[in-house]
């Protein structure tokens, strides 16, 4: 069984264009997400509401280009090599460097605003001979539960001590992200910035933009995978859904009609009661091995 889904933010979805992807080949999976952009227009954002802003959102969007571009490029170079952690390296790294192609015909000159790279974060994987080769940057995800539905295995969030660190810190000064010098900033002081250290600990983040220092961000492994065992890739708007306590239940089921008829009402339920938590645009893909 393999189940796909893709939903739009409950609040703001229908006003800007999709920009998480998903892609299937056999045995090979892959989900990405858009890395949001700025409007057109105005650069200050401090006294519009979200849905002015939205009303000169991009559309088409680079941050979907850069989606789509990430999970074709995955797909094709995985088709071409024995599945490894160092095909899952290699398909990440080749993705990123077609993602930096795609930036270099799009936007002359870079200013982190409008013309700000287009990128985006991912999850990604190949099943074979029971084992799960996976890559992920960012806030994109892999979760395996056994049959049971105990947790067997989930990537962290890796963008988790960025954000404890903008809390702890920039919040504390005059920072404000509708603010365009501080946009600026965060994109490009912090967004693939593998030597930004605050005590001791590296305090940026990574993201699929074509930069050569995204590869600092990217983690791979290997997974032991059983008969039975559910696989989920997911963006960061399933996070939590992924871990809810009822999630395993909804949607380890034999067909996809069945799924449909409990997962859909579910993520639907969860984001009316938090729409910050379940109600982002989100996509997945499960199958039970």
């Amino acid at each position: 069984m393999i189940y796909k889904v893709s939903l739009p933010g409950i609040l703001y979805g229908h006003l800007k264009p999709p920009e998480d992807c998903m892609l299937i080949d056999g045995r090979i999976f892959c989900v990405a997400d858009g890395i949001t952009r700025d409007p057109l227009s105005p650069k200050n954002l401090t006294k519009l509401s979200v849905e002015e802003s939205l009303k000169n959102y991009p559309n088409p969007s680079g941050a979907r280009f850069a989606a789509d571009i990430f999970c074709e490029s995955f797909v094709k170079l995985l088709n071409k090599k024995t599945p490894s952690v160092k095909a899952i390296k290699n398909a990440f790294i080749f993705g990123n460097e077609e993602i930096a192609q795609l930036n270099k015909k799009s936007i002359k000159k870079i200013d982190y605003l409008v013309n700000d790279f287009f990128g985006c974060v991912a999850s990604g994987g190949v099943v074979h001979n029971n084992r799960l080769f996976w890559g992920a940057i960012c806030d994109c995800g892999i979760i395996v539960y056994d049959k049971y539905g105990k947790i067997k295995f989930q990537t962290p969030d890796w963008i988790k001590h960025f954000a404890e660190y903008e809390r702890q810190n920039l919040q504390k000064k005059d920072f404000n992200f509708a603010i365009p010098k501080y946009r600026k900033m965060i994109r490009s002081e912090y967004r693939n910035k593998p030597k930004k250290i605050f005590k001791n600990k590296c305090v940026s983040y990574g993201a699929l933009t074509g930069e050569k220092e995204a590869e600092k961000f990217m983690h791979f492994g290997e997974v032991k995978i059983n008969k039975n065992d559910l696989v989920v890739f997911y963006t960061d708007g399933f996070e939590a859904t992924v871990k809810h306590k009822k999630f395993f239940k909804v949607i380890y089921q034999k067909t996809k009609s069945l799924i449909e008829q409990s997962f859909i009402p579910f993520s639907l339920c969860l984001a009316k009661k938090n729409q910050n938590q379940f109600g982002k645009e989100r996509t997945l893909i499960a199958f039970i091995n």
